[in-house]
């Protein structure tokens, strides 16, 4: 993923970061790294939240919600009724742990550290981010009849959808660095995509949240991506600066050299 050259350009922030944290751990810039980007992400959501919940604009949003929610129970089919079910599983806890974990497991055992830290750190940033917006945006659910248990967080944001976003989009990301071949690369990210989005609606239809819950996690998902990809380059770039460099002897001068 270029994680230490891209990061290489003055003024970038990954570069920014190593260079203020050159003398610690690597680990411990990872981890400095991910949990300030928590912080900020948790920050926007919750800023996000009180637009939708708290503001002037509060009524219009519920009412476009409501609109569209009540659209979705009257258009309800046994077809799309196991469609959804489909794709409310596959942006589940269950399932995303299950693809995450092989993922990494791969990723590790073919030494490729960066890209298994880059999907563990993208889950970690999602998982916090959602559990401290969802405690503070006490959202109610959606009024419509809901097609699973309800959980016990609350509506906002929609956490299947960004939990999918981050395992997903970030496996597409992994894979792409390290296959340059477009006939692979293409079908991969096309997937990737659409399987959010999947997730995303099917939340939706099955009454487990708002229209803007999901629209919310988008900037969940691709927020703790970004803040993981900047996490594992400052991490490489720290890593890169730590190695003992190779010290290369001269070569020693022919007899016609040394003679002149």
């Amino acid at each position: 993923m270029g994680y230490a050259a891209n990061g290489e350009v003055a003024g970038e922030p990954s570069h920014t970061i190593g260079e203020r944290l050159r003398t610690w751990p690597p680990p411990a810039v990872a981890a400095t790294v991910s949990v300030a980007g928590s912080v900020a992400l948790t920050v926007v959501l919750v800023a996000i939240g009180l637009v939708i919940t708290s503001s002037s604009l509060s009524s219009r949003i519920a009412g476009w919600d409501g609109s569209l929610e009540r659209w979705v129970q009257l258009h309800r089919t046994a077809t799309l009724n196991s469609g959804t079910d489909l794709g409310s599983i596959l942006g589940g806890t269950g399932t995303i742990l299950l693809v995450a974990g092989i993922s990494v497991g791969v990723l590790v055992l073919r030494r490729l550290w960066y890209g298994a830290a880059f999907l563990g750190m993208g889950l970690f940033i999602e998982f916090t981010t959602f559990l401290a917006t969802t405690t503070v945006i006490d959202r109610p659910r959606p009024a419509i009849v809901p097609l699973d248990p309800i959980p016990v967080t609350s509506s906002f944001p929609s956490g299947h959808t960004g939990a999918a976003i981050v395992t997903y989009v970030g496996l597409a990301m992994v894979i792409s660095s390290r296959v340059r071949r477009a006939a692979i690369t293409i079908p991969i990210w096309i997937v990737a995509v659409l399987l959010p989005i999947y997730v995303g609606l099917s939340r939706v239809y099955r009454g487990m949240h708002h229209p803007t819950d999901v629209l919310a996690s988008v900037v969940l998902g691709l927020g703790a991506i970004s803040f993981a990809l900047l996490a594992v380059r400052a991490t490489a770039m720290v890593a890169d600066r730590r190695r003992p460099r190779r010290v290369v002897a001269p070569r020693p001068r022919e007899r016609s050299e040394a003679r002149t």
